[in-house]
């Protein structure tokens, strides 16, 4: 059977572990580069001055003899003398002349310009075998000036060869361990690091679905910290969101009893009635509860939408308020009108700009409105009014009806509250909709009682935009 299959994830410290050896490994790499020419340099430099002391040895037996230039020793011993376990020597001795004394015949000359008593090193190749090769131009004792001979001591690289390979592995073998050394540190002190991480997983693993209680910040390292804090705000979102559903579900539950049993109740004394007269005097009374609680239903839904723990993804645009409150008033004027309401709207005569999302803020001012044509009234007057006040942008809806007493103007805004004595149909959400939808645009809210002393007031002053 076919299925899906997670692709492998590889560990932190495996990851940990890949970082720190590739910049490790390229340091080793460069290090053998450079190590590699400071073997060859020390090892030039060393076999270099004893081929030269071997060239100003053989120099000291070059003689003149009756005029001509000769070498005080047979070239079969100095061949013994310059014999080498692991390397070939040649030698050779020119007269300055240009005619060879003794030795090879075709060993390289030295590059020009060389001066008397000062070593030319140099290479070269004899019968395609590579040479390190000693030059030096002396005087023979017996010799007059001008008359200096060319000595050159060569010898194959073998032992330079084996020196620098003892020279590279004595450098780099012990860093290569240094290096699998700290990677091995760093595998087992990433695991003590993690540990940590370890024991959140295991307290998260041990939990409870139901318990979302922070997680304990303390005794853990600050990066730690930082992850058990994101965690602990997830958690706290959670079970705020969490708590928004159970409150939503109970208050469903307490609010849609009443209302129900109502429908329930008229229902049956319809069934009941024979009357004709009787019988559509409870159908209205029916349709009239269950327009309540049709009222009752989209309110609890508007404000599980903008109640904390609810989906607070705005898409906040430019709006003009001015323009969206004329038209939110306009569209009640024909229930103003039924109720003898006089609804009007004052603005300032320009655009007043703000960022917010127009749905919400639709659902706002026709919370306003209808609170302020519930509770008023026949007789009243309702105005919704538009400004700026101090760079920021102000809401009013203000009303002549009886008003809200002082001591209840802050409990309005929590849900299902109503004012002692009020007549008016109402669920109680309206202004907690209202609060909700003010927080979610970083405004404030406030209800105060107009200058003319009778009424209210509803204030919603939006942040500078």
């Amino acid at each position: 059977m076919l299925g899906f299959r997670h692709p492998r994830s590889s560990s932190l410290r495996s990851k940990l572990l890949v970082w720190l050896s590739l910049p490790l490994l390229s340091l080793w790499f460069a290090g053998a580069v450079v190590a590699f020419f400071m073997a060859i340099n020390f090892t030039n430099v060393a076999y270099d001055r004893a081929l030269f002391d071997s060239a100003r040895s053989l120099a000291e037996q070059v003689r003149v003899v009756d005029g001509r230039t000769v070498l005080g020793l047979p070239s079969s011993v100095v061949r013994l003398l310059l014999s080498d376990e692991s390397d070939i020597v040649y030698f050779q001795v020119v007269g300055r002349d240009g005619r060879l004394v003794s030795g090879e015949a075709d060993l390289p000359r030295p590059p020009a310009g060389g001066r008397i008593g000062k070593p030319i090193l140099h290479d070269g190749k004899l019968r395609g075998e590579k040479l390190r090769i000693a030059s030096l131009y002396v005087i023979p004792l017996g010799g007059a000036n001008g008359s200096a001979v060319l000595v050159q001591v060569a010898e194959t690289l073998n032992k330079r060869h084996v020196l620098a390979e003892e020279i590279l592995t004595g450098m780099l073998a012990p860093q290569l361990a240094l290096i699998a050394l700290a990677l091995l540190i760093v595998w087992f002190g990433v695991g003590r690091g993690l540990g940590p991480l370890q024991k959140v997983r295991h307290e998260i693993a041990s939990r409870s679905h139901r318990d979302l209680s922070p997680l304990a910040e303390s005794n853990s390292p600050e990066e730690v910290q930082t992850l058990i804090h994101a965690i602990n705000e997830l958690m706290g979102r959670l079970d705020q969101a969490l708590g928004a559903q159970q409150r939503f579900i109970a208050d469903a539950a307490h609010q849609f009893r009443t209302p129900l049993a109502g429908l329930k109740a008229q229902t049956d004394l319809a069934l009941r009635q024979t009357d004709p007269v009787q019988q559509r005097h409870a159908l209205e009374q029916l349709s009239a509860s269950a327009g309540r609680t049709v009222r009752l239903i989209n309110q609890m839904l508007a404000l599980a939408r903008v109640e904390p723990g609810a989906d607070k993804s705005l898409e906040l645009q430019v709006l003009e308020l001015d323009a969206l409150a004329r038209e939110s008033a306009m569209e009640w004027v024909p229930q103003a009108l039924k109720k003898e309401i006089d609804l009007g709207y004052e603005g300032p005569g320009e655009a007043v700009s703000i960022r917010g999302e127009a749905l919400r803020l639709r659902m706002l001012l026709d919370n306003l409105i209808d609170n302020a044509l519930r509770y008023c009234p026949g007789g009243s007057s309702v105005t919704v009014k538009v400004g700026v006040e101090a760079g920021g942008a102000v809401l009013v809806v203000e009303d002549s009806g009886p008003g809200i007493p002082p001591e209840e103007q802050d409990k309005v805004f929590q849900r299902f509250y109503r004012v002692l004595g009020s007549e008016a149909e109402g669920s109680g959400l309206g202004l907690a909709i209202v609060q909700e939808i003010v927080h979610l645009h970083g405004a404030q809210v406030e209800i105060a009682t107009p200058a003319a002393g009778r009424g209210t007031e509803v204030r919603v002053k939006f942040p500078r935009f």
